[in-house]
This record gives C-alpha cells, structure tokens and sequence, in this order.
C-alpha cells in the first residue's frame, strides 16, 4: 500500500535535500501517492486535524490549493505561501520557477529551517510526462522515528479503501531515472529547458499584450510559476503558447479585455 519504496526515497531527497537530517533520523513518513491530486486529497488532515484551515487562492484552482513550485516537485500542502512572503519580504523571487529542484524547493527549506512540520505532495505528471501513471508521493514530516511509523501507517491504511496499490510502472520509471546519476542529470537538463521556454513564452505574452496598449496589469503572466496562467477572463495553457502564436493570443486577449 506504500508503493515503491525505491521511488519513494529518491522523491523525498527533491523535497528535503540529498543529505537532509530529517531523511536520516527517519522523521519522514511518505508514500507513494496517485500522482499530485492524489497526494493532495487531505483525508489525513481531516481525520486527525480536524481544526485545520484550509486556504483557498484567489482565483481558485479546483484541483489543488497554493502552489509552491512549477512543474509540481513539490507542493506545501499545510502552510499557505503568503507566510514564506511575509517571512522573506522582498524575496519573491523564491517563489518563481527555475527549473532547479535545489532552488525551487527553498520555500519548503525555509519552513524545515524554522522547525515547522510540513506535508508535502510530489507529482511526475508534467515533469516526466507520466500523466497517464499516476506517480507521486505524500510525505509529513514528524516530531520522531516513532510518530513517524505511525504515521504512515494511517496513510497507508488510507490508501487500502481507496485504491489498496498504486500503480507500480510509473513508480518503476521514476526510480530507474533518479536513481541513475546520468539519467537524473540528462531529466533535470530537460526539465530546466522546459522552464526557461515557458518563462520566455510568458514574458513574450505579457510584452504583447503591453504593446497593444492594454490598460490592465499583465504581471501576473510573469509573476505565476505554473503552467497556467489564472485570470478572471482564462486559464490559458503556457506550454500551448509558442513564438508561432503567442502574438495571436496576445490580441485576441486584448479585443476581450481593452473594455474591462
């Protein structure tokens, strides 16, 4: 019912780091999940924190709640993001994208470093392309060893009703890759050429849109790390967007919006 114990592993050192304390005393209680809505779905929260506040962003997304990372490494499932923004004022930046699992995770560093105990929710739906397998993987960090058992064996006793298994070839790519040095490095190079695509393609839409001379603010184009963009007016899909038609989308935003 956990999963692949192999996968599981590897995952957990993109959240906390090849060398985390947290892995080594064994304070990590994580299994493999049905990819990100899967390890999303907060039947442990519900059950034994009942008192918990859920944060929904605005606009909400149905699928998830905040973000903290593009390409889902990794998502804080517990702490909303405004309070590493408040923590870090000035620093936005660490909410942005960049590809780097070892940057994008700095939010969730930051969290570990001030002692908080996090859940956290890893997909490979878009970063390994395995939408149709279903691989992820929840993790709650906890006070010890023996809460940590715990644990996970109410996750675990979570997942027998809902699905007993998860899926194991997906789980078996995942470990054949980041368990490979040159395999990890060879992903982690495509994963930072997506990224630096998307982030291109974003401020190529945002400078359209500012060229037609809309009258609204088109930061938030550049500001999401997603893959989506979320307005009031669309969601559209930023992989979709090329140098063929981004200038395309850019007017026919502004013809629907110039008026707003």
């Amino acid at each position: 019912m956990g999963g692949s114990v192999k996968m599981v592993e590897e995952t957990l050192k993109l959240a906390y780091g090849e060398n985390s304390e947290h892995i080594k005393d064994k304070r990590i209680a994580a299994v493999q999940a049905l990819s990100g809505t899967g390890a999303c779905r907060a039947d442990f929260q519900k059950r034994f924190r009942t008192e918990s506040q859920i944060y929904i962003p605005v606009p909400p997304w149905a699928k998830m709640l905040q973000t903290a990372c593009s390409f889902y490494f990794m998502r804080a499932l517990t702490i909303p993001l405004e309070w590493i923004l408040l923590r870090n004022s000035g620093k936005r930046s660490q909410n942005r994208s960049s590809g780097d699992p070892e940057r994008d995770a700095k939010a969730i560093r930051i969290f570990l470093e001030d002692g908080h105990l996090i859940g956290i929710a890893q997909s490979y739906a878009k970063n390994m392309g395995l939408y149709g397998q279903r691989v992820g993987c929840l993790s709650v960090l906890c006070e010890d060893e023996k809460q940590a058992v715990a644990v996970k064996s109410q996750l675990q006793l979570l997942a027998r009703p809902m699905y007993s298994n998860p899926p194991v070839h997906g789980a078996l790519i995942v470990s054949t890759i980041l368990g490979d040095p040159d395999l990890k490095s060879l992903w982690l190079k495509e994963v930072k050429g997506m990224t630096d695509r998307i982030i291109g393609t974003r401020t190529a839409l945002r400078e359209n849109l500012e060229k037609l001379g809309s009258p609204l603010s088109w930061e938030h184009i550049t500001n999401q790390v997603p893959l989506s963009v979320l307005h009031t007016i669309c969601v559209a899909r930023m992989a979709s967007v090329t140098t063929g038609n981004v200038g395309y989308l850019a007017n026919a935003i502004h013809e629907v919006s110039k008026s707003a």
